[in-house]
């Protein structure tokens, strides 16, 4: 019965955290849209979009999570930084 519920609890925090990123996303774009901003944010949303692959894979894969898997996400912090520098000043995305 425990690990039942230890794979809803998880499915429900993974279903949460794609409903809000998807939400926060398609009213940002919306505001985008409707108000006629210009766009300058490509580098930064498709960091955003590869760090939640990442993660939401790895995270499809497993059932329990050792210790060893959140040092994962503390380094896609710094990696997503490194990278949106990367490309905005490398590259000249905007």
């Amino acid at each position: 019965m425990f690990p039942l519920f230890e794979f809803m609890f998880w499915a429900q925090l993974y279903g949460s955290a794609t409903m809000n990123n998807l939400l926060c996303l398609s009213v940002f774009l919306a505001l985008v849209y409707v108000r006629g901003l210009t766009w300058d944010f490509t580098s930064e949303v498709l960091v955003i979009v590869i760090v939640c692959i990442v993660m939401g894979v790895f995270g499809s894969l497993r059932t329990t999570f050792p210790l060893w898997t959140c040092f994962i996400a503390f380094v896609l912090y710094p990696f997503s930084l490194v990278l949106v520098y990367i490309l905005d000043y490398w590259y000249g995305w905007s």
